[in-house]
């Protein structure tokens, strides 16, 4: 038992008191409501995360099963859309502008752990946070990947399983593992 509270001493260490409060209320509200199928559960966690997150302007359409932490540095545009399985870590703040879908299982976390050297354990230091913005009419697909510290440009479509390792260019279309611009979605003039 020892070990267990020690664990929870060392993680514990880089939070706020408030932080861990608030931590904990966002993870018994998304237990009670994160689950409730039907257009029931799509209101009634819309009307909540109005409530608690930063801002979210406008209705959110948000499937059950969907993980949000650090609500309170994740601002939301209006006609926001977000699939079953997702997770979005706003611990380094996130933006996401108006009329922005997130399909199935897509990830995305504002912060990354310092990996150099050997002490202290990866798993011990704090997170390092790097915002991340996903502008105006924003398509991500299933599966995608969206890393810390970069920009999602408007317009930009990103293909399934994609992982998005640098900032993309306005109205493109970016696959793959590191995501690569394959077109754009503007006819060349």
């Amino acid at each position: 038992m020892a070990g267990f509270f020690g664990f929870i001493r060392e993680k514990a260490s880089n939070y706020s008191f408030g932080g861990l409060i608030m931590d904990q209320l966002e993870s018994l509200v998304q237990w009670l409501f994160g689950g409730l199928p039907t257009f029931i559960g799509i209101l009634f966690r819309a009307m909540f995360y109005k409530l608690i997150f930063r801002r979210l302007r406008g209705f959110a359409w948000i499937q059950p099963r969907v993980t949000f932490v650090c609500v309170h540095k994740l601002r939301i545009g209006k006609r926001f859309g977000v699939n079953s399985g997702t997770y979005i870590n706003a611990i380094g703040g996130i933006t996401i502008g108006d009329f922005v879908l997130l399909g199935s299982n897509v990830t995305v976390s504002s912060g990354q752990h310092d990996i150099e050297g050997a002490e202290p354990p990866v798993f011990a230091r704090a997170t390092i946070p790097k915002p991340i913005v996903i502008e105006d009419d924003v398509w991500i697909g299933a599966g995608a990947v969206i890393m810390p510290g970069i920009t999602i440009a408007k317009g930009t479509v990103i293909g399934a399983n994609s992982v998005v390792t640098k900032s993309t260019e306005p109205y493109s279309v970016v696959v793959g593992a590191p995501a690569k611009k394959v077109r754009s979605r503007i006819a060349a003039e």
